[in-house]
């Protein structure tokens, strides 16, 4: 064989194949809503606002107006702010305390139980966990538990999240599994991706575990290492408001998430009419922005009105709820923490605790060349990562 034809015959192979490639990737680019923001821009913080409009003192507590508190007041025209008793919250310090406050307050909730994470193990604690909700659910009829978890994470395997919840989808209707599934796996992609690799496409990685009206706000999957001896975060909170934000917060994520059926089929959610994986991406990825965009400033509005009652005023601690949904052009909390960064005081103190210290490039910039505080950070061990 010529050297031409040695040549020519391997271009023949490789045409076809980098065709492939190229469409096997090519889902790898964003077709995310138009740049914009999700809330109007936080004021600078250095110069606190004095005057009326989104940002101004008409929806700034009486609190924040003070010296100490001022330089925070920006929070208020960004996020729905939750006043709230310190004594109604509690920091769990151990993952085997979280594990059993969450088996007890599964074991006995009245009225509802919404568990948000990556996944959901499949060992003797998460069988253990699922029980005791089995068990409220059979003897309480007015008991709803909604479970969300991430598509991909959660049906990875032949035994998995959604194979150890199934008996409960069959069995009631007042359990429901929501797996949200990320519109960038699709395609040719959504085929030939293997498991744990189309894991780097997007997934749904809230951590919240809700009971009535107790908020259990944490890093932690529902998983064994997490139970046992993976050290988390772990902020449990007592608040009607709080929790009724958080439910509907996750019932608006449900929404635009598969549904398991009793049959263990998925499909689309009753007011809902857009496979994530079919539909245009763009399409998906604007109208889910938009309820939650939507219903976010519908809180805000109420929560104005809670923050200038009087009793608001008797609280000690402020909670802001922030959202960060990239693939849906929600980019609030990393404006928001970019912000705080920003706006410490000179003489201050910032504490940073993370279990992955992978900064990104705008904020390793901000925390260089913009924070003026003293930085203490906490990170876990390079060493203790499964991954």
């Amino acid at each position: 064989m010529s050297v031409i034809d040695f040549l020519f015959s391997w271009q023949i192979v490789l045409k076809p194949l980098l065709k492939m490639i190229r469409r096997l990737f090519s889902t790898l680019i964003a077709d995310y809503p138009p740049a914009g923001e999700f809330l109007p821009s936080a004021p600078s913080n250095r110069q606190p606002s004095t005057g009326s409009g989104s940002g101004g003192a008409d929806v700034v507590p009486p609190a924040f107006r003070t010296s100490s508190l001022q330089s925070l007041s920006w929070l208020h025209a960004i996020s729905p702010c939750f006043p709230v008793s310190g004594d109604r919250i509690e920091v769990i310090r151990e993952p085997g305390t979280f594990y059993n406050t969450l088996l007890d307050k599964c074991s006995v909730a009245q009225r509802r139980i919404m568990l948000a994470s990556l996944y959901l193990g499949t060992g003797s604690l998460e069988t253990q966990l699922v029980a005791a909700i089995h068990e409220n659910l059979r003897n309480n009829v007015q008991l709803k538990v909604d479970v969300l978890l991430d598509f991909t994470r959660g049906t990875r395997g032949e035994r998995n999240s959604k194979t150890t919840l199934m008996p409960l989808v069959k069995e009631t209707d007042n359990f429901r599994l929501s797996l949200y599934h990320t519109p960038v796996l699709r395609g040719l992609t959504k085929r030939l991706a293997p498991p744990r690799w189309n894991e780097l496409l997007g997934i749904q990685h809230m951590k919240l575990y809700l009971v009535d009206d107790t908020v259990i706000i944490s890093g932690a999957n529902l998983s064994n290492d997490y139970f046992t001896n993976r050290q988390d975060r772990y902020v449990m909170i007592e608040d009607r408001r709080l929790a009724d934000f958080y439910a509907n917060f996750l019932g608006k994520v449900q929404e635009f998430s598969l549904t398991v059926g009793r049959d263990g089929a998925t499909r689309l959610h009753d007011t809902w009419t857009m496979l994530p994986y079919k539909c245009a991406q763009l399409e998906f990825a604007t109208e889910a922005r938009d309820r939650i965009r939507a219903y976010y400033r519908s809180v805000m509005d109420e929560q104005r009105a809670v923050c200038q009652r009087d009793e608001a005023q008797h609280a000690d601690t402020w909670i802001f709820p922030l959202i960060e949904m990239g693939q849906l052009g929600i980019h609030h909390d990393s404006l928001a923490t970019k912000q705080l960064l920003s706006g410490c005081l000179a003489g201050s103190q910032l504490r940073l605790a993370t279990g992955y210290f992978n900064l990104t490039e705008t904020y390793m910039n901000t925390l260089t060349h913009e924070c003026q505080a003293q930085c203490n950070i906490l990170m876990a061990h390079p060493n203790v990562s499964s991954f």
